[in-house]
């Protein structure tokens, strides 16, 4: 589990974006300025996943790239939440499609404004019977709780 949550932790989503937002013609000198060599964390990119508070971590900027930290944001958010729920789809299929409960441990799935929906309505798409569960305690051990009790 500590992989998949490696994976898709909010430093690589934060860092992701923040390529992405370099890597585009349309943004400006103003972003690439804040953004070029900054630490982008999950709790930032959860923020600009709604457009009112793209302002609040980048003041200043064109409108035009207050849409487009929004849209990116919001595609890199959504793109690691349905990978997230593939892994999950993959081990329920290795499972013979039995349902079960899976533990997830990790702000990005707590915390994001997004995430958790998103990976929901995926395993559904999926036509996946497997329930996420969150487990807080940080050290897995409710990871383990959750997967005994399946």
């Amino acid at each position: 589990s500590s992989g998949i949550n490696a994976e898709y932790g909010g430093m690589y989503i934060g860092d992701l974006v923040r390529l992405e937002l370099l890597s585009d013609t349309r943004c400006s000198e103003a972003l690439r300025t804040a953004i070029n060599g900054a630490t982008l964390d999950g709790r930032l990119v959860s923020d600009c996943c709604n457009v009112d508070t793209v302002t609040k971590h980048f003041p200043g900027i064109p409108i035009s790239d207050v849409t487009l930290v929004h849209e990116v944001a919001t595609s890199v958010s959504d793109r690691a939440a349905m990978l997230a729920a593939a892994g999950v789809v993959a081990i329920w299929k290795k499972r013979d499609r039995v349902p079960f409960v899976a533990a997830v441990d990790g702000s990005v799935f707590i915390k994001h404004a997004n995430f958790a929906t998103k990976m929901r309505e995926t395993l559904a798409i999926m036509g996946c019977n497997v329930t996420l569960e969150v487990a807080t305690d940080g050290s897995g051990l409710g990871s383990a709780l959750i997967a005994a009790t399946a």
